[in-house]
């Protein structure tokens, strides 16, 4: 016996214009809740620009015969990496766990090349530095301003300025966010 689906528009969340972003089938609207899909920022903003990042979104209510997203993260494709990966450079990788203002807890994964090769306690310095800005930039802003920052490139400007202080940066990408999990502002 054959089960009747029903089409369901799924939307973009209201940070990348709520437009329309694809379509999925499903019997009971419920299945659909939780869902969670990458699609390409490209897609979304029509910034061809970005073509190397994906934005994670999941279903999170249904309305009628639209199905409500909203970001729980983004990552970059994987050759994006490659290509900033030099043969005489040092790769340096930070990963660090912080709390938005509005009580998110993300992990952040941030990677970037040192010019030269160097020794490990300058690298140290770096990724320090790194992890004290980014911590400092994510208590200061909204889960939705912190990762509009990190998308739009202004939080990897600002890295690469402060952090070249200690020694200088070839090129810094954040290459994913995820959501922890949420908490109840207070």
């Amino acid at each position: 016996m054959a089960v009747k689906k029903t089409w369901y528009e799924i939307v973009a969340p209201e940070m990348f214009g709520g437009k329309p972003i694809g379509e999925t089938l499903a019997a009971d609207s419920r299945q659909l809740v939780g869902r969670k899909m990458d699609v390409s920022l490209m897609d979304i903003s029509n910034s061809y620009s970005k073509f190397f990042v994906k934005v994670r979104l999941q279903i999170d209510k249904i309305d009628g015969n639209r199905a409500h997203t909203r970001l729980v993260g983004h990552d970059v494709l994987r050759e994006r990496i490659y290509r900033m990966v030099q043969r005489h450079g040092r790769r340096v990788d930070a990963i660090q766990d912080v709390v938005t203002k509005d009580g998110v807890h993300v992990r952040v994964k941030t990677v970037f090349m040192l010019i030269k090769r160097v020794g490990s306690s300058t690298k140290d310095a770096t990724r320090k530095l790194t992890r004290e800005l980014i911590e400092e930039a994510a208590a200061k802003s909204t889960f939705e301003e912190f990762v509009n920052a990190i998308i739009s490139g202004d939080l990897q400007h600002k890295l690469r300025k402060d952090a070249s202080k200690v020694y200088p940066i070839g090129s810094i990408e954040i290459r994913r966010t995820e959501i922890i999990e949420k908490v109840a502002a207070a």
